[in-house]
Protein backbone atom coordinates (compact mmCIF):
# COMPACT_ATOMS: atom_id res chain seq x y z
CA UNK A 1 0.00 0.00 0.00
CA UNK A 2 0.84 3.37 -0.67
CA UNK A 3 2.72 5.29 2.48
CA UNK A 4 0.20 7.59 2.28
CA UNK A 5 -2.49 5.36 3.07
CA UNK A 6 -0.47 3.92 6.44
CA UNK A 7 -0.17 7.63 7.05
CA UNK A 8 -4.21 8.07 7.49
CA UNK A 9 -4.47 4.88 8.57
CA UNK A 10 -1.86 5.85 11.91
CA UNK A 11 -3.80 8.77 12.44
CA UNK A 12 -7.39 7.75 12.01
CA UNK A 13 -6.29 4.95 14.97
CA UNK A 14 -4.93 7.79 17.10
CA UNK A 15 -8.11 9.78 17.10
CA UNK A 16 -10.69 6.80 16.90
CA UNK A 17 -9.62 4.19 19.84
CA UNK A 18 -9.07 6.41 22.43
CA UNK A 19 -12.65 8.54 21.42
CA UNK A 20 -13.80 4.73 21.34
CA UNK A 21 -12.66 3.79 24.79
CA UNK A 22 -13.93 7.00 26.34
CA UNK A 23 -17.28 6.01 25.16
CA UNK A 24 -17.38 2.38 25.75
CA UNK A 25 -16.24 3.50 29.38
CA UNK A 26 -19.67 5.68 29.37
CA UNK A 27 -21.72 2.89 28.50
CA UNK A 28 -20.42 0.63 30.74
CA UNK A 29 -18.90 2.17 33.65
CA UNK A 30 -15.66 -0.59 33.43
CA UNK A 31 -12.08 0.87 33.12
CA UNK A 32 -11.50 -2.97 31.97
CA UNK A 33 -13.59 -2.06 28.78
CA UNK A 34 -12.18 0.96 27.79
CA UNK A 35 -8.12 -0.87 28.30
CA UNK A 36 -9.32 -3.65 26.14
CA UNK A 37 -10.66 -0.96 23.62
CA UNK A 38 -7.14 0.19 23.18
CA UNK A 39 -5.81 -3.27 23.34
CA UNK A 40 -8.06 -4.64 21.10
CA UNK A 41 -7.38 -1.48 18.39
CA UNK A 42 -3.17 -1.57 19.37
CA UNK A 43 -3.08 -5.28 18.24
CA UNK A 44 -5.16 -4.89 15.36
CA UNK A 45 -3.25 -1.55 14.20
CA UNK A 46 0.05 -3.69 14.54
CA UNK A 47 -1.21 -6.56 12.53
CA UNK A 48 -1.90 -4.28 9.85
CA UNK A 49 1.30 -2.69 10.15
CA UNK A 50 2.55 -6.15 10.04
CA UNK A 51 1.01 -6.87 7.04
CA UNK A 52 1.89 -3.82 5.39
CA UNK A 53 5.32 -4.60 6.25
CA UNK A 54 5.29 -8.22 5.19
CA UNK A 55 4.03 -7.53 1.44
CA UNK A 56 6.50 -4.72 0.79
CA UNK A 57 9.44 -6.49 2.27
CA UNK A 58 8.34 -10.41 0.51
CA UNK A 59 6.24 -9.12 -2.90
CA UNK A 60 7.66 -10.81 -5.89
CA UNK A 61 9.95 -12.94 -4.38
CA UNK A 62 10.01 -16.76 -3.94
CA UNK A 63 7.68 -18.68 -1.78
CA UNK A 64 5.71 -14.98 -0.96
CA UNK A 65 2.85 -16.88 0.19
CA UNK A 66 4.51 -18.98 2.31
CA UNK A 67 6.56 -16.44 4.29
CA UNK A 68 2.96 -14.13 4.53
CA UNK A 69 0.90 -17.17 6.02
CA UNK A 70 4.49 -18.70 8.26
CA UNK A 71 4.62 -14.63 9.78
CA UNK A 72 0.41 -14.48 10.35
CA UNK A 73 0.56 -17.88 12.09
CA UNK A 74 3.61 -16.64 14.41
CA UNK A 75 1.93 -13.48 14.87
CA UNK A 76 -1.09 -15.09 15.79
CA UNK A 77 0.34 -17.12 18.28
CA UNK A 78 1.74 -14.11 19.86
CA UNK A 79 -1.70 -12.50 20.65
CA UNK A 80 -3.22 -15.40 21.59
CA UNK A 81 -0.10 -16.16 24.47
CA UNK A 82 -1.02 -12.60 25.04
CA UNK A 83 -4.34 -12.45 25.30
CA UNK A 84 -4.54 -15.75 27.72
CA UNK A 85 -1.76 -13.95 29.85
CA UNK A 86 -4.53 -10.92 30.44
CA UNK A 87 -7.62 -13.30 30.80
CA UNK A 88 -5.60 -14.99 33.65
CA UNK A 89 -4.97 -11.41 35.28
CA UNK A 90 -8.20 -10.94 34.91
CA UNK A 91 -8.29 -8.13 32.84
CA UNK A 92 -9.79 -9.58 29.31
CA UNK A 93 -13.29 -8.24 28.70
CA UNK A 94 -14.30 -9.36 25.30
CA UNK A 95 -16.47 -6.17 24.31
CA UNK A 96 -13.74 -3.89 24.68
CA UNK A 97 -11.44 -6.23 22.84
CA UNK A 98 -14.36 -6.70 19.87
CA UNK A 99 -14.92 -2.80 19.45
CA UNK A 100 -11.51 -2.31 19.07
CA UNK A 101 -10.34 -5.09 16.66
CA UNK A 102 -13.52 -4.40 14.62
CA UNK A 103 -12.98 -0.43 14.58
CA UNK A 104 -9.55 -0.84 13.09
CA UNK A 105 -10.66 -3.57 10.32
CA UNK A 106 -13.25 -1.23 9.47
CA UNK A 107 -10.89 1.47 9.03
CA UNK A 108 -8.33 -0.19 7.24
CA UNK A 109 -10.53 -1.68 5.02
CA UNK A 110 -11.98 1.83 4.10
CA UNK A 111 -9.05 3.20 3.26
CA UNK A 112 -7.47 0.70 1.38
CA UNK A 113 -10.85 0.65 -0.47
CA UNK A 114 -10.90 4.56 -0.84
CA UNK A 115 -7.23 3.49 -1.99
CA UNK A 116 -8.14 1.12 -4.75
CA UNK A 117 -11.01 3.05 -5.93
CA UNK A 118 -8.02 6.45 -6.72
CA UNK A 119 -6.11 3.97 -8.47
CA UNK A 120 -9.17 3.00 -10.98
CA UNK A 121 -9.79 6.81 -11.28
CA UNK A 122 -6.01 7.65 -12.20
CA UNK A 123 -5.87 4.59 -14.68
CA UNK A 124 -9.06 4.96 -16.23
Amino acid sequence: MDKEVIKRINRQTLFLVPLLAVGSYFIWQKEIVAFNVVLGGFISWLSVRELAWAVKKFFGKPLFQLKIIGLSYIKLGFIFIFLWFIAIKGWFDIRGLLIGFIAILILSTKEAYIYVKRQKIEES
